[in-house]
């Protein structure tokens, strides 16, 4: 009997500390890296030589391992040199390693391999690319020995360190379609293409409504063409008709993938009372080939570095893959990627697992090719169920976690999420072992590729926002301007595409976008709270469909149910909340050339095609426009809801009318503005609770410079008159919509010692009048103070309308000023001080 020894002395802490966390660290690099850019899908390097597959030692052999066959409870070490046939299901190892330079080949019958742990160093192979494993192997990783550690490795762990793993499943059709809807209480499927599936198989079968958890797990009774019937009716109903609006498919038919494959990794069954399952951690110099195999009950709950696959610190992995496989019943994530780039991750299945699903983790992963994947039910933790998240963001988790732009993400589908299906989560620099790497700036990274993708069923579809702190633990407002030379934020703009995406069934939002220069193009977003909402600049919604409903309308009486471990599922559409496709946040931003369809007020909410941010307290720029739209039914074309009393920017919400799709007439503006709509050319649209209006108009700005704060700040012209709070923060500066060529009056509640005013997004000549009172006569600059050079000077009021925005006016405790856009400017911007004491 060999007992066991290791084959290398390796210290793995190094590589180990921070996988997960926020710290941790590696040397810094001795020279800068080049700044991050897209790169190209990972091409499939050249297999190496496979190895003859029944030439070796047989397992069964005594001469193999000198004159005794392991027995249960041992700790086995392949002999040096070997390449060893697994001909005989051994009995229950206490361990087995697989030394540099030795191998282990599953012979071509149905075989399982039980052992406390696996670690290789050499190779360990299930089938062959070229010729994949046509009988049933499982690999079932025991735990009588709680608590192990093994190379730094953990407990329950199947380790390549600077080896290679090989498995090689069956092919099979990974997933597919309904094509007619299947009713609770049925127990068949007709799907959109013949599978190969057989009876026995077990599916996941995604929810098509607000609840993530009606995703099911079915069993194959057997399959006829395209007809596959159950062993059981199911539970829920999931839609499966095609919808079409004017021309284009609006494809919410459920996706229904396989879990069953022929070679099986992962935990005994134990494992699902303890949650600790196996864990696939791939390490070094090693190379991962993994393909038409089933990874069942994996990962380990609550524990960092313990997950179903783990690709970790390989740097660049071309050679590797995970293409083809499931993995199920998973209590911490599916697959990590980290430290590793141009990996590919391919055409998986996922199925109840908990937390982020597939996990880009420090934002150093560039390259790698994430594509034609299903990932469904992705639970975030509960507490009540011992449940804890590694990440603060794992408590809203997402079926995809991109914390570096420059990849691929294409084609891939996340459906029953409680959280966000596809979340660009960028840093403004790695984070945790990659800390060091501060020449990266995943925020300012190009865009790789993001096209084809689709969520459903979940909170929201596609966020752009929200990326770690420094320390990684927490999330931020995480602005995404991509940029030629990302170290250098004044380096040319790229434009981020976010093509061809699909969100329907989304709580909260279909898209959320912050950032610049980023385009929606041609995305179809159905059955969603709100469609798209763009926190950003230049950012704009091009082509594409808005719905309002569907005919997949759902079944009602599950909105308000508790989902697992009572998690509120709140009814999206109440009264107070009205459906909105597209809304206008901040920007400057567009939606153009879109279709909008289905957007009709009912009972129970509002709706509307077009609408605001709701609630917000935040400036908005009134040059958002609409333009090239397309009204395909009787939807409301605009709704906006009634301001709040603290929440300055509903009481500014207005937009451009470009082209007439809108309102009827080029040009004009639409607006909830009270200090606007009274104007004698605006016209009230009762229904939108707005009003169409002619003029230009700017956003209008007082700033306290010395702290304060100025609010309430009332805002009176010859139309109406507004009461301002202030911007959320420090509310030392107050915003609101004003219309060009006007006066308006300006009163703060306060009084400061520096003021700083204006009016922004405009063209030069444009001008705008105001009062403010003034106890003592002031001292004003222009543009900023820099020096006297660029002081007002002081005129009669009466000669203030002729000036060019260098003068000003101060009579009877009250100032007059004129602003002007200067040349080669948009904006026009005062400092006004008491006595000289501008700094």
């Amino acid at each position: 009997m060999l007992k066991h020894r290791w084959p290398l002395a390796l210290t793995l802490s190094a590589l180990l500390i921070g996988c997960g966390q926020s710290a941790g660290g590696e040397p810094a690099p001795t020279s800068p890296a080049a700044p991050a850019t897209p790169t190209s899908p990972a091409v499939p390097s050249p297999s190496p030589a496979p190895a003859p597959t029944q030439s070796g030692s047989a397992w069964s052999d005594p001469a193999t391992w000198g004159g005794a066959v392991p027995a249960a409870g041992a700790t086995v070490t392949l002999p040096a040199g070997k390449r060893v046939i697994l001909d005989v299901s051994p009995p229950a190892l206490a361990g087995l390693t697989i030394p540099t330079g030795s191998a282990l080949d599953f012979a071509e019958k149905d075989l399982t391999l039980q052992s406390e742990w696996i670690m290789v160093h050499g190779e360990l192979r299930v089938g062959r690319e070229d010729q994949p494993f046509a009988h049933h192997a499982e690999i079932l990783l025991t735990n009588t020995v709680p608590g192990e550690d093994i190379m730094g490795m953990g407990d329950r762990a199947l380790g390549v360190m600077d080896g290679t793993l090989e498995l090689h499943g069956q092919p099979r059709l990974p997933w597919t379609r309904l094509a007619a809807t299947a009713k609770a209480g049925s127990s068949t499927l007709t799907l959109d293409r013949a599978p190969d599936w057989k009876g026995g198989d077990s599916l996941t079968l995604a929810s098509t409504d607000f609840n993530p958890g009606q995703t099911e797990q079915v069993t194959v009774q057997r399959v006829s063409g395209t007809t596959v019937t159950l062993g059981a009716p199911l539970k829920y109903t999931h839609w499966g008709e095609a919808i079409t609006v004017a021309g284009r498919a609006v494809n919410e038919r459920a996706e229904v993938g396989l879990l069953s494959r022929n070679i099986v990794v992962g935990a005994t069954e134990d494992a699902v009372q303890s949650r600790v399952g196996a864990h696939v951690m791939v390490m070094g110099k090693s190379i991962a080939r993994l393909e038409g195999t089933e990874f069942v009950r994996v990962g380990q709950l609550n524990t960092l570095r313990r997950y179903p696959v783990h690709f970790h610190q390989l740097g660049s992995a071309p050679a590797s893959y995970l293409r083809g496989n499931s993995l199920h019943t998973s209590f911490n994530r599916c697959v990590v990627v980290h430290g590793t780039s141009d990996l590919r991750v391919q055409d998986n299945v996922t199925y109840d697992t908990l937390g982020h699903c597939i996990f880009l983790e420090d934002g150093d992963e560039t390259g790698t090719l994430i594509q034609g994947n299903l990932v469904t039910r992705v639970k975030a933790p509960d507490s009540k169920q011992g449940q804890n998240p590694l990440l603060e963001s794992d408590k809203r988790p997402s079926g995809f976690w991109i914390a570096n732009p420059a990849n691929t993400v294409k084609n891939n589908v996340a459906a029953g999420v409680d959280g966000t299906g596809f979340w660009y989560g960028l840093a403004e620099h790695p984070t945790g072992l990659a800390a060091s790497k501060t020449n990266l700036w995943p925020r300012r990274t190009p865009l790789g590729e993001f096209s084809g993708n689709v969520a459903h069923s979940g909170d929201r579809g596609l966020n752009v926002d929200n990326g770690p702190a420094a320390d990684g633990s927490a999330t931020e407002t995480a602005y995404y301007d991509p940029v030629t030379t990302p170290a250098d934020p004044k380096s040319a703009a790229v434009p981020a595409i976010f093509s061809d995406f699909t969100a329907y069934k989304q709580r909260d939002h279909g898209v959320w976008l912050r950032g610049e220069n980023h385009t929606l193009l041609n995305a179809v977003l159905a059955d969603n709270a709100v469609g798209a909402t763009f926190a950003s600049n230049l950012s704009v919604f091009k082509g594409g469909l808005l719905v309002g409903e569907t005919p997949n309308v759902g079944q009602p009486e599950s909105w308000e149910a508790k989902g697992e471990g009572g998690r509120s599922l709140p009814r999206p559409w109440d009264a107070a909340f009205p459906v909105r496709g597209f809304q206008f946040y901040d920007g400057q931003v567009s939606i153009q050339d879109a279709a909008i369809a289905a957007f009709a007020p009912s009972s129970v909410r509002q709706a509307s095609g077009v609408g605001y941010q709701t609630k917000n307290a935040f400036p908005l720029n009134p040059a958002n426009q609409a333009r090239g739209l397309t009204w395909l039914d009787g939807s409301q074309r605009v709704y906006l809801p009634a301001a709040q009393a603290d929440k300055d920017g509903d009481k500014s919400a207005t937009f451009v009318d470009s082209d007439g799709s809108v309102t009827g007439t080029a040009g004009l503006s639409v607006t909830g503005s009270a200090l606007l709509a009274g104007a004698p050319d605006c016209q009230v649209r009762a229904a939108w609770n707005a009003s169409v209006c002619a003029g230009t108009y700017a956003r209008l700005w007082l700033q306290d410079v010395k702290g304060g704060k100025p609010g309430p700040v009332t805002v009176a012209g010859p139309h109406g008159q507004v009461s301002l709070t202030g911007t959320p923060g420090n509310f030392t500066t107050v915003s609101t919509t004003a219309r060009l060529g006007q006066t308006y009056t300006v009163t703060p509640t306060n009084t400061s010692a520096q003021w700083r005013l204006g009016f922004s997004g405009r063209q030069p000549g444009d001008t705008l009048r105001l009062s403010l009172p003034a106890a003592a006569e002031p001292v004003l600059y222009r543009d900023w103070w820099v020096d006297n050079r660029n002081r007002l000077k002081k005129v009669a009021l009466a000669n203030l309308a002729a000036t060019t925005g260098d003068s000003y006016a101060y009579e009877g405790g009250t100032l007059y000023l004129k602003l002007v856009v200067q040349k080669d400017k948009d904006y026009a911007v005062l400092d006004v001080c008491a006595a000289d004491l501008c700094k």
